[in-house]
């Protein structure tokens, strides 16, 4: 049996609105997703599957059941998680007044990634994006596929041994879809890289080895 990278066992988050008391985003939810391959977490809007992002990510804190990620429980110890993933929310934090390469050197400052390791992790994330062209392009003026294909560079200035990705190709044009899917597709065959991705999108769940489908927050 492959090793475990996620394991929830009745995993619950509630939320306390003002106006409408108590929401269950999340209710006794149990997964487990192997290491090494593309997972899906498909469902409607209000499936709870970006709350249940946000909680693999370490963002959250479960209202009861357990989570490990990488074999660490996220509740006792986020930052340890957070240290050996990236995450790629649905709104991610690109800087439209800088350039394509600053925001690269950016988040890499921000991941402390050293100075010896950038030229060649840079190269090979603006060729398989296919942004090296752009480089002194500002964000701002990008096209919203290739805004997306940034972020995930951003994403991945460092080697995470997993990473989550909040619906990227949601408002993107079908072309620049394709090539967000064959970009993640290359790190799951290349590098052996465990991603799991969240999708309103059947047609994305079938290129995944594994797919959990969310409504109500339950599998």
């Amino acid at each position: 049996m492959s090793e475990r990278t996620v394991a929830a066992e009745g995993l619950r988050k509630v939320f306390h609105d003002r106006d409408l008391g108590d929401v269950t985003a999340i209710d006794g939810l149990a997964f487990s997703v192997r290491k090494g391959e593309l997972t899906a977490l498909v469902g409607p809007d209000g499936a709870g599957k970006t709350t249940l992002m946000r909680m693999l990510a370490g963002l959250l804190r479960p209202d009861a059941g357990t989570l490990t990620v990488l074999g660490i429980d996220v509740a006792r110890a986020p930052q340890a998680v957070q240290d050996r993933i990236s995450y790629m929310p649905q709104r991610f934090g690109l800087y439209d007044d800088l350039s394509v390469q600053e925001n690269l050197d950016l988040y890499a400052d921000l991941h402390g990634v050293p100075m010896a390791e950038r030229q060649e992790r840079f190269a090979r994330m603006l060729a398989m994006t296919d942004l090296a062209r752009f480089t002194e392009r500002p964000a701002g003026k990008l096209s919203g596929g290739m805004k997306q294909k940034l972020g995930l560079a951003c994403t991945l200035v460092r080697s995470p041994d997993l990473l989550l990705l909040d619906e990227p190709s949601v408002g993107v044009d079908p072309l620049s879809r394709r090539d967000l899917w064959q970009i993640v597709q290359q790190l799951v065959d290349g590098e052996g890289l465990s991603v799991i991705v969240s999708t309103a999108y059947m047609d994305e769940a079938e290129r995944c080895a594994q797919v959990f489908v969310m409504h109500r927050g339950r599998v």
